[in-house]
């Protein structure tokens, strides 16, 4: 009698290598949490909600509140600490306000930056894409880099596109970007 994996009928295991795959999963579920910030979220709430409920306990009985108003009081924090959740999963508190958080983490951004590098090497890419691809990632050095190339050797091509698109927010009012505008056309 083996204890091992089995072999199914059509020959893979039937109890591989589940164990493993679910705490690749789960380990790779916890490092988004990190990343996305939900565990800082989450304590902050707790705290919130402890002080709440001692805060409740000591004032709903003083002003005759019946019982039930403890549990409606509970029961709401409880709620909230899901809808926390998922609020800090969707969404970024940063110092320029409450931004959609990004579907990949910037170890990701870093490879794929670099698969990019290395096809301009190879091939054309046009300087405007990876100008946005920059943008996005907030590195506005390159990206205006990338845009100055782009226009300042092509002749025939005119920046009024990048005075609208709104993946250059993020870029205008610096002053090197704004000196894209100013050359003679």
């Amino acid at each position: 009698m083996s204890w091992g994996a089995t072999t199914s009928v059509n020959g893979t295991p039937a109890r591989g290598n589940r164990p493993r795959t679910f705490l690749m999963k789960a380990s790779r579920f916890f490092a988004e949490l990190k990343r996305r910030k939900v565990y800082k979220v989450e304590v902050a709430y707790a705290v919130a909600s402890w002080l709440l409920i001692q805060a409740a306990s000591i004032f709903l009985p003083t002003f005759g509140a019946p019982q039930c108003m403890m549990k409606v009081v509970v029961v709401f924090l409880a709620l909230g600490f899901i809808l926390s959740a998922i609020l800090s999963w969707v969404f970024d508190i940063t110092p320029q306000g409450i931004t959609r958080t990004a579907d990949f983490s910037p170890d990701e951004a870093v490879d794929i930056v670099r698969q990019l590098e290395a096809q301009v090497r190879q091939e054309f890419v046009r300087g405007y894409l990876s100008a946005l691809i920059y943008a996005g990632l907030g590195d506005k050095t390159k990206a205006i880099d990338y845009l100055k190339r782009e226009y300042l050797n092509h002749d025939k091509i005119d920046p009024t596109g990048m005075s609208v698109d709104a993946m250059l927010d993020e870029l205008r009012g610096h002053p090197r970007f704004e000196a894209l505008f100013e050359r003679p056309q």
